[in-house]
């Protein structure tokens, strides 16, 4: 199976500091995403790391465009989450309301990343409507598609120290989830 991997938000507009202000959500996923795609080829998969700026532009409309020039099966963007409550704590992944495949992602991929990082799961979310989040990403996307939010990093330690020191075994877990979608 053909992925696109694509680095949430911008290199001049990098989404969310961590909690502990030691990385971005641009600068973790650009760090960490090229594992997963070694995780992923290492199965017989081709896997792609995107940006949005790679396709000219900073907006979720661009990283869809970044991933469709990919000719992917599915595309996955990353990002992580924040809240102005320091409590707020857990894993979602959104997917569009009409793909089923994207659905079926969704939900092992979820499943995924809440048996390693071991956080509060708040489900799979359905994209149907212009103010929801990542709407254009997923209307723009020409094959099945995801967003994760493995934590909320941005604003919670224990979420942010979770998804630090669990990469390794979370992009072992995405790959091999993936590999089992892709059957």
């Amino acid at each position: 199976m053909n992925i696109a991997l694509s680095i949430g938000h911008h290199p001049k507009a990098q989404g969310s500091d961590s909690a502990d202000g030691l990385f971005t959500e641009y600068s973790f996923w650009k760090e960490h995403l090229p594992e997963l795609a070694r995780e992923l080829e290492a199965l017989g998969h081709t896997a792609t790391v995107v940006n949005r700026s790679d396709a000219g532009g900073r907006t979720p409309s661009y990283a869809a465009a970044a991933c469709n020039e990919t000719w992917a099966d599915l595309a996955i963007e990353f990002h992580f989450n924040a809240s102005e409550s320091k409590h707020a704590s857990g894993t979602e992944t959104f997917y569009w309301y009409t793909s089923a495949r994207g659905k079926i992602a969704a939900e092992m991929v979820q499943q995924a990343m809440v048996d390693v990082l071991h956080l509060r799961d708040r489900g799979i979310k359905s994209v149907a409507r212009p103010a929801e989040n990542a709407y254009e990403f997923f209307h723009r996307t020409r094959m099945p598609a995801i967003l994760v939010e493995p934590a909320f990093a941005g604003s919670n330690m224990a979420d942010c120290n979770r998804l630090r020191d669990n990469i390794a075994p979370l992009c072992k877990a995405l790959a091999r989830a993936l590999d089992d979608f892709s059957n």
